[in-house]
């Protein structure tokens, strides 16, 4: 008996053996090289695949609907030793098309550089799923990293944000706390829809001034018809929970907002969600960046500010404050705009912050390269900014060149230059 029980342990070990490896070595044996990860492509899921040096990507599903339900979890490849900051990556793409491998780069650097971990979403797309399916989607998504966190190695109170354009306006809601939903530490967000209504009534954006009878267009027509399946006339109470500045409170996660002067969202997007953010007393900055730009279109300038104030948020004891925001000044024209003897011109922008008892003058370049001052601007103080709003109807042809002139307290902020041609 001892002799058959001395075999019958030695083929039992033999089958450990053979099934789980060397001793000490399970889950410890090195990825395979990266799997092909093309967009509307499923891999392996659960299987971790090698995707740089010391970078792990696994493909986990939250959802039953295939790839569009899916995370891209980019881990260091030796695995957790401790709980580490995250980021989750969120696309845009107008809410109709994209998907997580436009984030794949970025993502292998936040684990490479920082040492964090990187998570690239996927969610349904509108028009064949309505709204609200993409928030349910990134609700998921986030539950799904909280319940797995320990195993991924995911520090659920550092949990931050970076989306672009639609994946923006998905990453501003996750920052507030909702039914099920935890507020992540901080989210960033380039070109960010924060007000669905006003973009529909924005001319940058495509959308038309006039609240009846107009036929949406470009950004607008995707909020309208695409998105919602509804005007902001027909649906006001959809639009206001759809939009990230309306349901602000002091429970938000921090938040930088970036934007370019002449792009397609409004710049005013970014403002609106900062006064927000301001009232419930939640740390925002916000930048314009010259040009017209539009979110990944401007992530080499973009990325460097992100990822400071990701570190200052998500690591505040091993990284620098993020600094208060300085004074901003933004001349609402696109770099050139052409228009017609006696059509009217309006210079119109934002100063950040609000201080009382400071001026907006617009001056003009003279052929000498000197700057004279053409009018003083009017001013409108709002909660957090000072807002300027002026006419121009030029009476001959030419080019002038404008800029803005903030002064207040001693200091002078300038905005930069822009073109109107005159034929």
């Amino acid at each position: 008996m001892t002799r058959l029980r001395r075999v019958l342990l030695v083929a039992l070990l033999a089958v450990g053996f053979l099934s789980s490896g060397p001793a000490g070595s399970a889950g410890t044996s090195e990825p395979a090289p990266a799997a092909d990860r093309s967009p509307g492509v499923v891999p392996p899921l659960e299987e971790p695949f090698l995707v740089a040096d010391d970078v792990v990507r696994r493909t986990l599903a939250y959802g039953p609907a295939g790839l569009q339900q899916t995370v891209d979890v980019f881990t260091p490849s030796r695995g957790p030793s401790a709980l580490r900051p995250t980021v989750l990556l969120v696309h845009g793409g107008g809410w109709q098309i994209g998907d997580s491998t436009e984030w794949q780069d970025e993502a292998v650097a936040l684990v490479r550089d920082q040492g964090w971990i990187a998570v690239s979403m996927n969610y349904r797309l509108a028009p064949e799923h309505a709204w609200p399916a993409q928030l349910q989607d990134a609700t998921a998504a986030l539950a799904l990293l909280r319940s797995r966190a320990f195993e991924l190695g995911i520090d659920v109170a550092r949990i931050g944000a970076l989306g672009d354009s639609a994946g923006a306006h998905l990453a501003a809601l996750l920052g507030e706390p909702g039914p099920g939903r935890e507020p992540l530490r901080s989210v960033v967000t380039w070109s960010g829809l924060n007000d669905l209504s006003g973009i529909t009534q924005q001319p940058s954006a495509g959308g038309c001034v006039t609240p009846d009878g107009c036929a949406y267009r470009g950004l607008a027509k995707k909020v309208v018809d695409g998105l919602m399946a509804c005007t902001p006339q027909r649906c006001p109470d959809e639009y206001a929970l759809a939009s990230p500045a309306a349901t602000v409170t002091p429970g938000h996660a921090a938040t930088m907002a970036v934007s370019t002067e002449g792009e397609q969202v409004d710049p005013r997007q970014a403002w609106v969600m900062d006064s927000a953010l301001h009232r419930s007393r939640v740390p925002s900055r916000v930048h314009v960046l010259p040009g017209d730009l539009h979110a990944r279109g401007f992530q080499r300038m973009a990325w460097p500010a992100s990822l400071q104030f990701l570190a200052a948020t998500l690591t505040p004891e091993t990284a620098p404050a993020y600094p208060r925001p300085a004074v901003t000044v933004t001349l609402d024209l696109p770099p050139r705009t052409k228009t017609r003897v006696g059509r009217t011109v309006r210079l119109k922008g934002v100063v950040r912050p609000r201080e009382a008892g400071s001026s907006v003058s617009l001056q003009v370049q003279q052929s000498d390269g000197s700057w004279r001052t053409a009018r003083l601007a009017r001013v409108v103080p709002g909660p957090h900014d000072t807002f300027y709003d002026v006419t121009w109807t030029p009476r001959s042809r030419g080019t002038t060149v404008w800029r803005a002139v903030w002064r207040g307290s001693g200091a002078v902020a300038t905005s930069a230059p822009r073109t109107v041609v005159v034929r």
